[in-house]
């Protein structure tokens, strides 16, 4: 009799879950945002004072602008941002009012633009930078929303031109810089952001002191 009572009781606070959760669907409304000139800007379900579930989001002349995804009135899961010819402009990942994990960010012609990680709405770990071409622009190593580590940028033919280091945001340690055809030019030392020590320049495969600091 006490496990029949115990399994009573625990269908009871099922339905009662269920019906709580039915009374919260139904009491959402949908509600529309509208631009000073009168165009539709934005439509979703709203429960109470708080946005939850999905909305979508205009351009002035009704072209898809965003489609945001709520819960208590904060971002939690995917959004989506579009160009005024709704080409996709981006895609993030919220958490609770927090950007986290993949981002992906487009150029106008629809290629990759940059792309890398969140943590709490920051940069973290590798960032790539990519050209409209789709070639590779930059690496950036970030740690709390700062540059830290290892860095490299390419010209526009692919070609890498610079690499070094960062430390909280600022230049540190070696860098190396190459000529539009990747030959070495200079390399020499940053500390805090600023250069540091002897500076040397490559001509013609010869090292010689460029500049000292």
């Amino acid at each position: 009799m006490v496990v029949i009572s115990k399994l009573k009781y625990l269908i009871e606070i099922i339905l009662l879950a269920g019906l709580m959760f039915f009374a919260k669907g139904a009491s959402a409304q949908e509600q529309k945002e509208y631009y000073a000139t009168g165009e539709l800007r934005g439509m979703g379900l709203m429960l109470g004072e708080l946005k939850i579930g999905e909305w979508k989001y205009f351009y002035p002349n009704g072209m898809k602008n965003a489609i945001e995804n709520y819960s208590d009135g904060r971002l939690h899961g995917s959004v989506f941002y579009f160009y005024p010819n709704e080409i996709l402009q981006g895609k993030e990942t919220w958490r609770k009012g927090s950007l986290v994990d993949s981002a992906w960010y487009y150029h106008p012609n629809g290629t990759l633009h940059r792309k890398g990680i969140y943590a709490n709405s920051e940069y973290a770990g590798l960032w790539v930078h990519f050209f409209e071409t789709g070639l590779k622009e930059r690496e950036v190593t970030y740690d709390r929303g700062q540059a830290n580590g290892p860095t490299k940028v390419f010209n526009e033919q692919g070609v890498l031109i610079q690499e070094g280091f960062y430390n909280n945001g600022l230049e540190s340690g070696d860098w190396k810089f190459y000529s539009a055809t990747g030959q070495l030019e200079f390399v020499g030392q940053y500390t805090d952001g600023k250069p540091a020590g002897v500076w040397y320049q490559f001509v013609k495969g010869k090292k010689k002191v460029y500049e000292r600091y």
